[in-house]
């Protein structure tokens, strides 16, 4: 039972889970380069003993030469297995760093949109770095020097005993303190460890929201009081990080002092013992060795419990996120093999967001066919964006509830269907690339083309960057801040259009052009891609008066529907909408 509880204790550990588990072998290997490094350790203060009991009975040179190669072979292998005991456990650390940064980048990779609502950016950036750090540190160095302590106390102190069972008893009188000072102060590390993590969250989402709203801070002439408030933040976080540094910094002297207490007992004790006659003067000198051996393992037990409690701490932050369950989970006997002709229908779709009493959608019932261009418009709120963010399964979908071509999208792999879309957010983003590469960013993967010129033409972009002093190499800054709005639309449009999609959404993305380029916009996709289903929302409507469909959503319902002209008769909301948007246009 004890063997059990043993067991699973270490299973859960970290060692185990992110060194042991994967790299049992570079573990062995390391354990065994240690313990010969250890072994060899343990014979130079008797090497030196036997050279001062020898020479002071008798002067030999030859013995003095013996000695000396003896003590540097032994110092040779010492460095040959010390190589190789850092290759196995610190080079192995790296080894799990890097599969754990792959891990948890792969695991939020998956995870849904409710997710980064819960966590900010910078406190994901500090868990992908600062904690993933700590856990490397915890097993790469904590790992190999908490086994060196190990060894040494449970080789050493036989040793000593050996060599003289009185004044080992004497030296070690103090020991038994170390196990019960190192109990008490682990949970303060690791309590006020876990207090820095999470405040360096917080510094590094500041950091980062002020980064990429600087423009806002600049132009609110907000930067002293930002600066202000950032410097509060760093205070707090030396003070923290002082709090924490007070057990730290215990552990490592204590222990030291009680080792060297026992080496002023020994010099007492032992030096009275030579006089006596009870032990050798090379004898008191190996013990002196000893002793000041165990220093060491002492320093690092304060040590390696510094490191694991904080590679503990910081496993917990990681496995918080870890343990997040992606909403789209992929099914079995799901189709990997799907090219859609572009024929949509929701059926009976309702939904409500977990922060909202309100329903977002209700009752959506809506067909629309292949090829067909339908514009989704209604005032703000009324839906729109929740709708189309369904189809490619941004926002979990019940089964049954919306099919492509006929098919259920719940059955098809969410790789598989989203191949086949190019959604364009309302939000747009860039990458800090080429702009090439962020056109090209999707259609390279799925073998689509690969000319961005075309693309950038179809979004009416081309010339605008053809004035660029790199042209379409240019590289972009952070989520392109050194395009103008209506560019960086414009190109995460072309982006879309470069996979060559049978379903295009277009959510809202063309709110920083103007009208007559929106237009030539909406003529280029139309003409370019005749065969695709084109969905747009829109608050510009005289921009789709010319499209197939236009569905009018109001406090998420579809309240009215048809072309431009059977809506204008009906004298509803879309008339409204519309008188609103031409005598708006007329006044402008």
């Amino acid at each position: 039972m004890l063997f059990k509880k043993i067991r699973a204790l270490w299973e859960k550990s970290i060692i185990y889970r992110v060194f042991v588990r994967k790299y049992k072998r570079y573990f062995i290997f390391g354990m065994i380069s240690l313990i010969a490094v250890d072994i060899i350790n343990i014979f130079p203060p008797l090497i030196i003993k036997k050279a001062i009991d020898i020479l002071s009975k008798e002067a030999n040179i030859t013995k003095i030469i013996t000695f000396s190669g003896l003590f540097l072979l032994v110092s040779l292998c010492q460095g040959v297995c010390r190589y190789l005991w850092r290759m196995n456990f610190i080079g192995t650390s790296f080894r799990c760093d890097y599969d754990l940064r792959m891990a948890f980048f792969e695991h939020i990779e998956t995870l849904s949109q409710r997710f980064f609502q819960k966590y900010k950016t910078g406190d994901l950036m500090s868990r992908a770095t600062n904690d993933i750090g700590a856990v490397r540190m915890a097993v790469g160095p904590g790992l190999l020097i908490g086994l060196d302590a190990i060894f040494y106390f449970f080789v050493i102190p036989p040793i000593i005993i050996y060599l003289s069972p009185k004044l080992s008893f004497y030296t070690f009188l103090l020991m038994p303190l170390t196990p019960f000072i190192a109990y008490k102060i682990k949970d303060v590390i690791d309590r006020r460890f876990r207090d820095v993590q999470e405040h360096f969250s917080r510094i590094s989402e500041k950091v980062q929201e002020n980064i990429s709203g600087i423009r806002i801070v600049k132009s609110f002439n907000m930067s002293g009081q930002e600066e202000r408030t950032f410097l509060r933040l760093c205070k707090d976080f030396v003070e923290k990080n002082l709090k924490l540094a007070v057990p730290q910094s215990l552990l490592g002297p204590v222990f030291e002092y009680i080792t060297y207490m026992g080496i002023i007992i020994l010099l007492f004790v032992g030096g009275k013992m030579v006089i006596d006659g009870s032990i050798t003067l090379g004898t008191l000198v190996a013990f002196q060795r000893y002793i000041s051996m165990m220093v060491w393992p002492m320093t690092a037990i304060g040590w390696c419990l510094s490191l694991l409690q904080r590679g503990n701490a910081s496993m917990k932050r990681i496995d918080e996120v870890m343990e997040e369950r992606p909403e789209i989970v992929p099914k079995d006997n799901v189709t990997l093999q799907f090219k859609p002709k572009g024929q949509i229908e929701f059926r009976d779709i309702n939904f409500r967001y977990d922060h909202q009493n309100a329903c977002a959608l209700k009752g959506i019932n809506l067909k629309i066919l292949a090829g067909q261009r339908v514009a989704i418009v209604g005032p703000i709120g009324s839906g729109k964006s929740t709708l189309v963010n369904m189809l490619p399964r941004i926002i979990p979908v019940n089964d049954q509830s919306i099919f492509i071509d006929g098919m259920d999208i719940n059955a098809m792999d969410v790789k598989v269907l989203r191949r086949h879309i190019g959604f364009v957010p309302q939000d747009t983003f860039l990458f800090s690339e080429k702009i090439t590469d962020n056109i090209l960013f999707r259609a390279e993967a799925e073998g689509g083309d690969n000319t961005p010129q075309k693309f950038a033409r179809i979004a009416g972009v081309e010339n605008e960057i053809q004035e660029l002093p790199q042209k379409f190499e240019s590289y972009l800054g952070e989520r392109g801040i050194n395009l103008s709005g209506g560019q960086k639309q414009r190109i995460t449009i072309a982006r879309a259009l470069a996979i060559n999609p049978p379903i295009i959404i277009l959510d809202d993305c063309l709110s920083a052009v103007d009208a007559r380029v929106e237009d030539t916009i909406m003529k280029n996709i139309l003409k370019n891609f005749p065969d695709s289903t084109l969905l747009v929302v829109t608050h510009r409507l005289p921009a789709i008066k010319g499209f197939d469909m236009i569905v009018v959503m109001r406090d998420g319902m579809i309240v009215e529907k048809g072309s431009h002209e059977q809506l204008l008769t009906v004298n509803g909301l879309y008339t409204s909408l519309y008188t609103k948007e031409v005598l708006e246009a007329g006044l402008g």
